[in-house]
């Protein structure tokens, strides 16, 4: 692994030099399999341009930066670089799964979420008695309905079972 500093329109600094290969070995070592890293210091004018490339994994990270002084620019341009490996690192992180969503997929299947489908009116605004429930049960496509009991004012549940019968929940 090679960490080349470069020095463009200017004399080289060595304090400048070991300052940036200290963070550039640091940052790599966030890093799986780091290549190569470079980085560039460009004296323009008035202006200090820093440019940093890695190549690691078979990606390759860029942050280029400008301020008054190398220091600063290097520290933001540092700063991007160092955002983009975080962010690309964590992407290989395993995830914690909720143990209600595990699912067993032979082979072949593929896995979907569940899907909400909306059905028709299954609620009875108005409270009825459990007959009256019963009666809109047997004209309702679906095996169950919800109502407010008329006698009690309790929220029920009103369904029908395998074996012919009706089964009937009510609310604490």
């Amino acid at each position: 692994m090679e960490i080349r500093v470069t020095f463009r329109h200017m004399e080289p600094e060595p304090g400048l030099k070991s300052y940036a290969e200290q963070e550039i070995a640091h940052l790599l070592k966030l890093l799986h399999r780091p290549n190569d890293a470079q980085v560039i210091f460009i004296q323009e004018k008035n202006r200090c341009l820093v440019e940093m490339n890695i190549s690691a994994d078979g990606t390759k990270f860029f942050s280029q930066e400008q301020a008054d002084n190398f220091y600063l620019a290097f520290d933001q341009a540092f700063s991007k670089l160092e955002t983009q490996v975080k962010k690309y690192r964590d992407r290989f992180k395993p995830t914690k799964r909720k143990r209600g969503n595990v699912q067993q997929v032979e082979e072949g299947e593929s896995v979907s979420s569940p899907e909400i489908i909306s059905t028709p009116e299954l609620f009875l605004p108005k409270p009825v008695t459990v007959d009256e429930a019963l009666l809109y049960l047997e004209d309702s496509p679906t095996g169950f309905i919800v109502f407010r009991n008329a006698e009690n004012e309790k929220v029920c549940v009103l369904y029908r079972r395998e074996d012919g019968n009706y089964g009937l929940v009510e609310s604490v």
